[in-house]
């Protein structure tokens, strides 16, 4: 008996030794990866500045490539893995998040979030895009950058390719191409006119009345560059998750297939992010490698740095608070002191997911939100409203626009707008997941995302940043959700109420007339006939 008694001691003690040392082991490797990136950058910074200079005097332009290739090859099967899994990412994410929407999304509550987190997110990409562009944080000098030559396009035509690419003809071919606008060179116009000279004679002169364009719209071709059409399969996917959702139980084998591919390809995303440290650094140091000022590109990215954090910024600290005064008529800075806990919860996991628990105890604890509001509400959010991402994202494609000498036209901006917005709705709530749907927004606007080797070196900073700005986002959403909702959640209660008290209670309180039985009306009874 006292063996046994002593074994069942021992392995209850062990039980718990365990449990406590397999949670120590979670939190250290859910810490070792941010550790690993940190350690990435700095050693990738350190071998490209050692390099630079042995590189820089290299004369012979081939060798020179061959070095800085081998120098970013573990780089460049990286930025290829990250490549690889935006397709079934982008498509798996957006399906399941629309499609869990079901009963509950389809009633006023639910469009009401929506509404609120598909505003947010316009908002925050069209504030980043003002700031990137007015800054201009990616800008170099002429002399030694150059500008890039850029096949000239016509407003009109990009914003109808725009839209073209929403609607592709062939799903399956919007996966590797998607067409735009071909342009044809038109020749001269002249026409022969009569001139009178100041001495009374006259002559015949060939006078142009067109000159010579190269944007003749002259049909449609395939991108020669072989880009994914993002835009086709983001629409598509909207379309097929919310359909999906609203068919109920004949869709449910269809919607566990792709929670499953959903899980399956964040699971790999897990896995590539364990091979960013050695695929950033090598990124960097390549980069570092080739720089011409290495002093210069530094600045550049503090001043993209410093945009990004001041649109994160305004956006958490002016628009929503703002926005929330006027909705609520309440003190936002009160609300916002109520979420000091899930703030600072964000900013040291660096995911929305993560921080749901105590950014659902900090709205019904603190700030008195109804239950049902944020259990419904804060989750969605979590999964769909991403305006720091969505933020961080827009300036990001603009600022690598800018380093390479490109400007964007007002088409590629509206496309950066839209990309950005869809790729924050497919990036799940985990660390780093933006990374993966940046190198989206920068394929639509057909961008090079082989320079995005300096912003993977600050991007484990500003991840934290905008992880906050994402659950302030999601949790002023929850309050304004709410006090719209007050009407709603009335009837609810009144409904609720009427359901769990039997009709036989409200005869027992009826008041009767005075004078039956002696019987006065007591503040009880009218109490209970009031409610």
């Amino acid at each position: 008996m006292a063996k046994g008694n002593g074994r069942g001691v021992f392995s209850t003690g062990g039980s718990k030794c365990c449990g406590c040392c397999s949670g120590c082991m979670r939190r250290v490797s859910k810490d070792l990866l941010l550790v690993l990136i940190i350690i990435g950058v700095v050693i990738g910074f350190v071998i490209g500045a050692l390099v630079n200079e042995p590189v820089n005097n290299i004369e012979d332009v081939e060798d020179k490539k061959t070095v800085l290739m081998l120098i970013g090859f573990a780089g460049e099967l990286f930025m290829s893995m990250l490549k690889m899994l935006i397709l079934p990412l982008i498509v798996a994410s957006l399906i399941c998040a629309l499609a869990s929407l079901d009963a509950k999304a389809t009633g006023r509550v639910g469009r009401r979030a929506l509404v609120y987190y598909l505003s947010t997110t316009i908002l925050a990409v069209i504030l980043g895009i003002v700031l990137v562009v007015a800054i201009r944080p990616g800008e170099t000098d002429e002399e030694k950058t150059g500008k890039k030559e850029v096949q000239p396009v016509r407003t009109l035509d990009a914003f109808l390719d725009l839209i073209r690419s929403c609607f592709p003809s062939n799903i399956v071919a919007a996966t590797f191409q998607q067409k735009k606008t071909k342009y044809t060179t038109s020749e001269p116009v002249y026409k022969m006119e009569n001139t009178t000279f100041p001495n009374g004679s006259w002559a015949m002169q060939k006078v142009m009345t067109k000159g010579s364009s190269n944007t003749v719209p002259d049909g449609l071709m395939v991108d020669p560059k072989g880009s994914i059409n993002v835009l086709g399969l983001v629409v598509f996917s909207i379309v097929f998750g919310i359909v999906l959702g609203r068919i109920g139980e004949r869709g449910m084998p269809l919607k566990a297939f792709f929670e499953a591919l959903n899980e399956v390809v964040m699971k790999m995303v897990t896995l590539v992010m364990w091979f960013s440290p050695i695929g950033i650094c090598s990124l960097i140091a390549a980069k570092v490698a080739a720089m011409n000022d290495i002093l210069e590109s530094l600045n550049m990215v503090g001043m993209y740095m410093a945009t990004v954090i001041a649109g994160l910024l305004i956006h958490a600290i002016i628009i929503i608070p703002v926005l929330y005064l006027i909705v609520v008529h309440k003190n936002p800075l009160r609300y916002f002191l109520g979420l000091r806990d899930a703030i600072i919860t964000a900013f040291g996991t660096s995911s929305s997911s993560a921080t749901l628990p105590t950014t659902i105890r900090c709205l019904e604890e603190h700030n008195k939100v109804d239950a049902r509001i944020s259990r419904f509400v804060l989750p969605l959010g979590a999964t769909v409203n991403m305006d720091g991402t969505a933020l961080y994202e827009a300036v990001a494609a603009v600022f690598i626009a800018q380093a390479n000498g490109i400007t964007l036209n007002v088409g590629q901006l509206i496309t950066t707008c839209f990309t950005a917005t869809a790729a924050s709705i497919g990036a799940a709530g985990i660390p780093q997941a933006g990374l993966v749907t940046m190198v989206l927004v920068l394929q639509a606007v057909n961008l090079p995302t082989d320079d995005i080797g300096l912003i993977l070196a600050v991007d484990w900073f500003l991840d934290r940043i905008r992880t906050a700005v994402n659950v302030i986002g999601d949790a002023y959403g929850a309050g304004i959700v709410e006090h719209l909702s007050r009407n709603d959640l009335m009837s609810m209660d009144y409904t609720a109420r009427e359901e769990d008290i039997p009709l036989e209670q409200f005869d027992r309180y009826t008041p009767k007339p005075e004078g039956t039985n002696g019987v006065h009306t007591s503040d009880a009874s009218l109490r209970a006939t009031n409610f």
